[in-house]
């Protein structure tokens, strides 16, 4: 499980259909926060930085990916979330 923030600064964000397909792509996700989502995948963080990063505009957009762990909080995050989370695979494994 991996939380990936992105900041779009080159344009609107709903000008980035790319980057919509290529996250989708990765596997389950949920995106709660603008510019945030949580994806569950196979891929190392360094891949999924790699995979994304075409899709966004160079000297302009910035990314972050982090694995997450089975320990998080929230708040305010909707209805479903903290079973959504609890039904997430946190090791990387299949």
């Amino acid at each position: 499980m991996y939380l990936i923030a992105v900041e779009f600064n080159a344009r609107p964000v709903d000008q980035y259909p790319d980057f919509d397909k290529a996250l989708k792509a990765l596997g389950n996700w949920s995106s709660r926060m603008r510019g945030v989502w949580l994806v569950e995948t196979r891929f190392t963080p360094a891949q999924v930085r790699d995979l994304l990063k075409p899709t966004l505009v160079a000297g302009q957009d910035r990314m972050f990916v982090s694995r997450m762990t089975t320990s998080w909080a929230g708040t305010g995050m909707g209805d479903g979330f903290q079973d959504w989370m609890n039904r997430r695979n946190f090791t990387g494994k299949k």
